[in-house]
């Protein structure tokens, strides 16, 4: 009987730690897929290639950064407080969330050739299905 109070006592510990945590780092999350138009599709399936999804406020300025080196499609993607560039516990504004795949992995910088896509709809914090289909080359 003991052990299993003792048991229960430490997974309860368990969780209400993880909830003040994720309290404490912020509850910034976005997620979704990526997905590739059959246009680009064996571009891709060459290596050394980097994917970025970024998500970015409305003046332009990247608020989160995933990096993704030899990606396979489609990629379902997650990101977290740690993904923030810079920390804070949440992000209260709209991102407009964009993926940019290259050969170079510079994140920033769009070179010609460069494989472009973004979500069509802006975003918040929490968003799910936030869903981006690489369909555009850059010039």
């Amino acid at each position: 009987m003991k052990r299993v109070v003792g048991v229960t006592l430490l997974a309860a510990l368990a969780v209400g730690g993880w909830q003040a945590w994720n309290w404490v780092a912020g509850g910034f999350r976005l997620s979704g897929t990526v997905l590739v138009s059959n246009r680009f599709q064996k571009r891709l399936e060459t290596p050394n290639m980097v994917m970025f999804v970024t998500a970015a406020n409305t003046g332009g300025v990247p608020v989160a950064v995933k990096k993704f080196v030899n990606p396979t499609f489609p990629l379902d993607w997650t990101m977290a407080p740690e993904d923030m560039i810079l920390p804070g516990r949440d992000w209260d504004g709209t991102l407009d969330v964009r993926v940019t795949v290259n050969s170079h992995g510079k994140v920033g910088e769009v070179r010609p050739g460069d494989l472009l896509g973004e979500h069509r709809h802006p975003v918040h914090s929490g968003d799910r299905s936030v869903d981006v289909v690489i369909d555009a080359e850059a010039p």
